[in-house]
């Protein structure tokens, strides 16, 4: 596997991402303020009453890996569809705040700048936006348990949430073992083969402790798993 180094992520930085992971999650008004610095820096062109606008009464409750989320989707450009855009624009994000990323498109994002090539699946409606929206993050895990991905997508199938989590909570990310803490997929989306549907791939979300590094690869949906969750959108409106 070739690791490729995000290179923007300062040495003491860094050595802190190699730390034990600690206290996994933020509150929702830093996750605020990280969308309102991300919106600055890569010109999502939200305006003061999106960020008004938000609900920011937690939701949670207690268990571990159910956590409230603030996640962004964006609206389609000329180039990009919003969806795609959404994608592209959380996993850069993501992938920053790790020492190292990889992904399963590494080759021709090395000399293309194109979007992540997804759709969501059938049932779900992509709305513009940034929204606070409750998500399990160890949705259908059963540690030691083998599950196909393709037994658990519907209607409240997780997307952009999971890439929006990582973004906001990389110690999350870094406590990923697939024993305490799931590795995710994201069953929202479908990934497309050259402009076309293949729902038989989705992305999958996962840390390797052996190389410190956060990679989004391309799963087989009717392939058995252990150690994954598929994560689902919790009293979503």
């Amino acid at each position: 596997m070739t690791i490729v180094s995000n290179g923007r992520v300062k040495t003491h930085e860094a050595r802190a991402a190699l730390s034990p992971p600690g206290v996994m999650f933020t509150s929702l008004t830093e996750q605020l303020s990280n969308i309102r610095r991300w919106n600055d820096q890569r010109h999502w062109g939200f305006r003061a009453a999106d960020f008004h606008s938000v609900d920011l009464t937690p939701r949670a409750g207690n268990d571990p890996l159910v956590v409230d989320v603030v996640a962004i989707y964006l609206p389609d450009t000329a180039e990009c569809n919003g969806v795609m855009r959404t994608c592209q624009e959380l996993w850069t994000v993501a992938a920053e705040q790790q020492p190292h990323s990889w992904s399963w498109d590494w080759y021709r994002d090395s000399w293309q700048d194109i979007p992540k090539p997804v759709r969501l699946i059938d049932g779900l409606v992509h709305r513009p936006g940034i929204r606070r929206v409750t998500v399990d993050l160890s949705a259908h895990f059963i540690p030691g348990h083998h599950v196909r991905p393709s037994t658990l997508r519907g209607p409240d199938s997780a997307h952009a949430e999971v890439l929006a989590a990582a973004a906001h909570f990389p110690r999350w990310v870094r406590a990923m073992d697939g024993e305490d803490v799931p590795y995710t997929w994201l069953p929202g989306y479908e990934v497309m083969m050259r402009g076309e549907r293949t729902p038989w791939r989705l992305p999958a979300l996962s840390w390797s402790h052996l190389r410190h590094t956060v990679s989004l690869t391309a799963a087989f949906v009717n392939h058995s798993f252990s150690g994954w969750a598929a994560p689902v959108r919790v009293n979503d409106v």
